[in-house]
């Protein structure tokens, strides 16, 4: 570039500000960024503070409880169809082995159940199901009962008018799933421990469709 070119160019930017430094004879014109883009900029600096408390702190559901919560809806429906699933010992203890039917019985609990249980089962109004005390329930299908016909004593709703007998027989059995998970802040302790579950080949559960198709 000749000095004239050089010349004409500085003319042609006259009035022009500069930021005051020089390379090699060349100077930097200051020309800021568009009005638009900094307050586009500026909304996303604003906008990550709540996400990061949303979804990094914990304040709301996050991704991965989001997916979680939509898969056991998923097997919920499923759980629906199964047909005439019986409300016995092997089965209840069977589903209860199952990661497909306790995530279809986690979906049914938190969404009924945990405004009195707790969402991990550790009780609030309603006692503690993680530990290996019970009220009123000796074998696992006292759990389906319990939860077909209620409490009205103690406040338990019958379930049985809402749900069909395979829902109730997969939330009885996510129930079963809790004990000995002793969720953290758990309420004291109620009832009289009873024996453990029998042991239960979990292949003995019935199958439902995956989540993939």
């Amino acid at each position: 570039m000749s000095r004239s070119d050089v010349q004409d160019d500085r003319a042609s930017t006259a009035g022009e500000p500069v930021r005051g430094h020089a390379f090699d004879g060349i100077e930097e014109y200051d020309n800021p960024m568009p009005g638009w883009w900094k307050a586009i900029f500026w909304l996303t600096v604003a906008f990550s503070v709540p996400y990061f408390f949303y979804y990094e702190i914990g304040v709301g559901e996050g991704v991965d409880a989001a997916y979680q919560r939509d898969l056991g809806e998923f097997y919920e429906a499923q759980a629906a169809k199964l047909g005439d699933l019986k409300p016995d010992e092997a089965t209840i203890v069977a589903l209860s082995h199952d990661p497909k039917m306790q995530l279809a019985g986690q979906a049914l609990f938190r969404s009924n159940c945990a405004v009195c249980h707790g969402a991990g089962g550790g009780g609030g109004t309603g006692p503690n199901l993680t530990d290996d005390h019970y009220i009123n329930v000796k074998t696992a299908p006292d759990l389906y009962r319990i939860i077909d016909e209620g409490q009205v004593g103690r406040g338990m709703p019958a379930w049985g008018s809402r749900f069909s007998q395979a829902q109730l027989v997969v939330l009885a059995a996510y129930v079963a799933g809790l004990r000995g998970t002793d969720a953290p802040g758990g309420k004291e302790a109620q009832g009289e421990v009873i024996p453990p579950w029998p042991d239960v080949a979990p292949a003995e559960a019935p199958k439902v469709a995956s989540a993939g198709g």
